[in-house]
């Protein structure tokens, strides 16, 4: 193997000549490690690990050369065994490192699934079209110029009666506290999950009687009601300022006052906590519980959450695919809140904004010139008087090919074993009522074949050999790994390796990439990256609803911080549209044409979206249904039926 300069590329003899790309900066000793894996199409991939001692940095890459895979004998599924769990309790297994302790005070950082998992609530849920429903809130009102907001309050909302103390209903002074308590701009002391982030939205909300909230924005977001007090979203809880009066900030840091369904029975600091049903005395029919007692068990461990389902010492856990595969999916049944985190391709390079769109002394100036333009690579159109519209075009081609070229449900099949989705756009979930199978990239090998053959072949082609199936239209592609569920060394890897190798069969010479994320970043902040990259890039969660503002780092607007790669004037402004929209349908109608435009010119295409889900004994479950969450993925456990 001939070691070559940072940015090279090492060349030798792997599986059918297939050749592997290195990221080196130097050093002293080098050491590699070679291993085979399996990706879907029946393809084996040689990893080599190339680590150098010294001032260097650690790279990961992959090649890819068609091979019949070896036939394994298939693992024998794990069945559902008989429960060791109390009658009447369901037992969760959650992944989390920082259950705490109880905490009913904002400003302290009560935690925000506390309205997800039914002890709290907050102002507004989420529709199963992505629509607002009234909570705690029944109305709101905003003013004409987008500055200020009103929101009438549910009235006869029972607080819990917590060690013998009966607070009373909760009214608008409840929530002013509440969200008064948050917001750092307010109460600096504030360490709430949202501190900053209320602060950057509005200032004091004020209770004008016990009825009506009012509260001026400090920058209007069309999210407001969707996100940051929606239960599906990052939002907080409403607890009893009375509790605050009455009790004291010691007492409160200790103790949950609050209107959900279900209330603390005991709670084990970074261990556990059990929760009751208040059984017919919650005030929205909708939300009362199926089950009378559940105790959620923190589990960081993902082998550990599987063996306690396995073993029946839990009755639901939150598994990973890998382990969820070795189950029997007619005896366990998955459950989630939507979130699955979609993977797909994001086409880096191709900046096409020409003036900077942020705020201050650089508004409006020129942006430098643009690096990602100085080679002619077949999948980045440059505009402008050397190579103009023609150039565009061609790019648009290419991606369209490569796109085109991904067998997605193999991909979901083979590394997901089925149980997550697959993903045509990023961004948005095929499975919402919005959405339309003329943004779908079917399967197509051949069409990838004669679209590529379709355009001049004037690009950049690398070490790409002539005598493939392409002849002198073959190029050379990398694909990165980015930096979600664990990057090149978990299934973000493994996927990369899939789009290698899908690409590979059409006869271009490809690499995955997966050296560290840090060594990565750079690239992204200073838009220099060309590579194609496998990520979610900020937004890819399918629970995110359709109506929610994106491609802001798809702009100039976060020039000097992270982005997907590529800049397009027209996202800028659809972006805007989405985020300054002042209703629902609004947003939702620049967010479909923000669709229309990134599906057209092929920027983000999907690949498959990775569960984030829990898994429950059929045994002892009867049903848990999850209603759709952004920004949590344990929902409506209230939900939660035993047999």
């Amino acid at each position: 193997m001939i070691k070559l300069d940072k940015m090279k590329l090492i060349m030798g003899l792997l599986i059918g000549a297939a050749m592997t790309a290195v990221i080196a900066c130097g050093g002293t000793e080098t050491i590699t490690v070679r291993e085979t894996v399996i990706v879907p199409g029946d393809k084996v991939v040689e990893t080599v690990i190339v680590k150098e001692k010294g001032d260097t940095v650690t790279v990961v890459a992959t090649a890819t050369a068609v091979a019949a895979a070896p036939t394994a004998a298939p693992e024998e599924l794990i069945t559902a065994p008989d429960t060791s769990t109390p009658a009447g309790t369901a037992v969760i297994a959650v992944n989390s490192s920082a259950m705490g302790a109880q905490n009913g005070l904002n400003e302290a950082q009560s935690p925000d699934g506390l309205k997800n998992v039914g002890i709290a609530e907050t102002l507004f849920r989420r529709g199963p079209d992505d629509g607002t429903l009234d909570w705690i809130a029944n109305d709101f009102t905003i003013s004409s110029d987008l500055s200020h907001a009103t929101i009438k309050i549910q009235q006869g909302i029972p607080f819990q009666v917590v060690d013998g103390h009966d607070f009373g209903n909760l009214t608008a002074h409840d929530v002013a506290f509440s969200m008064n308590n948050a917001n750092s701009a307010v109460n600096p002391e504030s360490i709430h999950g949202q501190a900053g982030d209320f602060a950057g939205l509005w200032g004091e909300w004020t209770a004008i009687d016990d009825e009506t909230v009012e509260f001026d924005f400090n920058a209007y977001d069309s999210t407001w009601k969707d996100d940051y007090v929606n239960q599906s979203g990052q939002a907080l809880s409403i607890l009893s300022k009375k509790a605050f009066d009455e009790m004291g900030k010691a007492w409160v840091l200790d103790h949950v006052v609050a209107t959900g369904p279900f209330q603390i029975e005991e709670w084990l600091r970074d261990e556990s906590y059990t929760m009751v049903n208040r059984a017919g005395t919650h005030w929205l029919a909708a939300l009362e519980p199926k089950t009378e007692r559940v105790q959620i068990l923190q589990v960081t461990e993902a082998t550990t959450r599987s063996s306690l389902l396995r073993t029946g010492q839990v009755d639901i856990a939150h598994l990973e695919p890998k382990d969820a595969a070795k189950y029997d999916l007619t005896q366990f049944t998955q459950s989630n809140a939507g979130g699955d985190v979609q993977l797909g391709i994001f086409f880096a390079g191709n900046l096409w904004e020409d003036v900077y769109a942020g705020s201050g002394d650089l508004k409006g100036t020129p942006l430098p010139t643009k690096a990602t333009f100085v080679h002619d690579l077949p999948w980045i159109g440059k505009p402008g008087d050397s190579h103009g519209a023609n150039d565009l075009e061609q790019a648009k081609t290419i991606r369209r090919a490569l796109a085109l070229a991904i067998d997605k449900e193999l991909v979901n099949e083979t590394l997901l074993a089925g149980l997550g989705s697959v993903v045509q756009v990023e961004y948005f979930n095929a499975s919402s009522p919005n959405w339309d199978s003329k943004w779908d990239y079917p399967y197509d090998p051949d069409e990838a074949t004669r679209l590529i053959l379709s355009v001049d072949n004037d690009y950049q082609h690398g070490s790409a050999p002539k005598d493939g199936p392409l002849g002198d239209y073959a190029f050379e592609v990398s694909v990165y790994a980015g930096p979600e569920l664990g990057g090149g060394a978990s299934v973000t890897g493994e996927v990369a390796d899939a789009v290698a190798g899908f690409w590979s069969d059409l006869g271009l010479t490809t690499f995955s990439l997966k050296f560290s994320y840090q060594t990565f970043r750079p690239t992204v902040v200073g838009r220099a990256n060309t590579h194609p990259w496998i990520t979610s890039c900020d937004k890819g969660r399918a629970s995110n609803p359709w109506h929610f503002p994106k491609g802001l780092v798809q702009t100039s607007l976060t020039r000097g911080g992270f982005a997907c790669g590529f800049e397009s004037p027209v996202i800028l402004d659809l972006y805007q549209q989405m985020a300054q929209a002042p209703d629902t349908a609004t947003a939702t109608a620049a967010a479909t044409e923000y669709l229309q435009y990134v599906y057209d010119q092929t920027l983000q295409p999907g690949v498959v979206g990775v569960p984030d889900a829990f898994y429950f004994n059929n045994k002892k479950v009867k049903s848990f249904v999850m209603e759709t969450a952004a920004a949590s993925n344990l929902n409506s456990v209230w939900n939660i039926e035993l047999k």
